[in-house]
Order: C-alpha cells, then sequence, then structure tokens
C-alpha cells in the first residue's frame, strides 16, 4: 500500500512565501498576503483568527511556546500533524469524559460539534475563534477537556495546570460572557493512545479545577495579541522562529515543491516521527 503524503495548503518556499534564514523569518508574498487581507477573517480564503489554542504561544508562556507556530496557523502553512494519537485520544474521550460529568453532577452540559459551528463558535468576533468544550447553562460554567499522561497528574497537582491551558479556557470564557470554568482532565495509560475508543474512563483518574475569569489579565491579553496580529500578521512577515523548538517547521516550511516535501514526510516515516495514513 502506498502512503498518502499529506497535503499543503499553505504552498511552497519561493512560492507562496519566503524563508528568510538570516533573519530567521518567514516572508509572505505580496500577492498572498494581499488577498488573505481582502478575504473576510476566519474564511477558507482569508486570514485565520487568534483561537485558544494559539494564545499561549502568542504569549510565550510556556518554554516551548512558538509564536511563529501561532503565525503560519494564521496563514495556514503550518506543520501538519504527524503523529495524530494525542487528537485521537481527545477526540474519542472527549464525549464520555463530558457524559461522566454529567451523571456525577446530574446536570445538562451543552456540546459545540464542531461541523455545526464551522470550528469557531465566536463568529461574530472579528480576531478571537475557537470552539469551547461544553457549557452547563444552569451554572453559568464553561467546560474545558483535556487528556493528558497519568505523569502529568502528579505535576499538575504540584505546580498547577499549564498556563496555555487556563489562557485557553478564560479566553473562551470572557468571550461566552461568563465568569465561572471548570477545566477537567483524564489522565491516561500509554497503552490508552493505541484504541482510545476501548478506554473506560471511569477506571481512569479524571480530575476537575475550578477558575474565575481574571477580567484584567484577559482583556490584556486580548490586547497583546491584538498588537501581535498588527506587527506580525498584517505585514504578513513572522516573528523570529527558534530552531530549538520550531525545527520540524522550519524543515517542512523549506520545501521548494511538492518532491523535496514527499522526500522529507518519508524521511519522518522512516525515522518514526510521522505516523503515515496508506491508501485503501
Amino acid at each position: 500500500m502506498n502512503i498518502i503524503i499529506p497535503d499543503r495548503k499553505g504552498g511552497f518556499n519561493g512560492v507562496n512565501y519566503d524563508l528568510d534564514f538570516v533573519n530567521k523569518r518567514l516572508v509572505i508574498k505580496p500577492e498572498i498576503l494581499g488577498k488573505k487581507i481582502n478575504n473576510k477573517i476566519g474564511t477558507a480564503f482569508g486570514l485565520g483568527k487568534i483561537t485558544g489554542s494559539s494564545i499561549g504561544d502568542i504569549l510565550q508562556v510556556e518554554k516551548f511556546s512558538s509564536p511563529f507556530a501561532a503565525f503560519t496557523r494564521i496563514f495556514r502553512c503550518a506543520l501538519p500533524v504527524l503523529d495524530p494519537k494525542y487528537i485521537n485520544a481527545g477526540v474519542a474521550l472527549e464525549p464520555k469524559i463530558l457524559a461522566g460529568i454529567e451523571k456525577k453532577l446530574n446536570v445538562e452540559i451543552k456540546r459545540y460539534p464542531a461541523h455545526e459551528y464551522n470550528y469557531d463558535y465566536f463568529k461574530e468576533n472579528k480576531l478571537f475563534g475557537g470552539l469551547p468544550d461544553g457549557y452547563i447553562e444552569k451554572d453559568h460554567l464553561v467546560v474545558e477537556i483535556k487528556t493528558s499522561g497519568a505523569k502529568n497528574l502528579e505535576n499538575w497537582d504540584k505546580f498547577g495546570l499549564p498556563v496555555k491551558y487556563i489562557k485557553q479556557a478564560m479566553l473562551y470564557t470572557h468571550l461566552m460572557g461568563e465568569k465561572d470554568f471548570i477545566i477537567v482532565a483524564c489522565f491516561l495509560e500509554e497503552n490508552d493512545y493505541i484504541n482510545p475508543y476501548e478506554v473506560d474512563v471511569k477506571t481512569r483518574k479524571v480530575k476537575s479545577w475550578k477558575f474565575y475569569v481574571n477580567e484584567p489579565e484577559v482583556l490584556d491579553d486580548m490586547q497583546k495579541c491584538q498588537h501581535w496580529y498588527d506587527e506580525y500578521v498584517l505585514k504578513g512577515i513572522s516573528p523570529t522562529w527558534n530552531e530549538e523548538t520550531d525545527q520540524d517547521l522550519i524543515d517542512y516550511l523549506a520545501c521548494q515543491n511538492q518532491e523535496e516535501w514527499q522526500q522529507l514526510y518519508l524521511k519522518w516515516v522512516r525515522e518514526g516521527k510521522a505516523v503515515p495514513q496508506y491508501e485503501k
């Protein structure tokens, strides 16, 4: 069976953009930038919105946060998912976790299916977008679901949840006009990622943390994101990259044609970095 080479929606180096290895920046071709700016933000042909999952990268809240990667997501030239096991686990287990919360608390949680909202619940917002995981209307409580490795439970208890997760959920809660949110995490064993649909979440550790929206903080975050967007996105010139964090993305963006991309992807498959799909 032949390996499927992932599509490159953002094009190639020298065609849709230029990699500036001297200044460590990605420069969008003027004609591409103009077309994206002239189309509605958040649409297929326009610029992407800033989502909750990008805010941590933009604000660089952790050592491996990457504003450069956030820039490529907005221009739809980001590195494709090389190993979908973590995403697959989230997709498989989120409904089970939400159902477990409903049963335990005797509440109804509103869901926001991606296909119904076209991956953006906040259509009316011109810059920020994304999808909350759930909402308990009677408690005015926004629900964010996470899956993580079992080894992280002790770290999260000791040092707190990753800041990027808190800022993501706080942004969505603020955009929904609410004040309270909970982050509920299910901690998985490594074998759970093989077939997550078979995992019984009742046999795994599940923990919740409740937070309140810090209004000055979230408004400051949004203002900083707006400044970042104006400074980099609207000019079509990325923040500088960091080889320690962004090397795979740099190698991906450096491809000048489909042949180079195919060779790179197959190399990643041989190295075990990429888990491919096969033609049926």
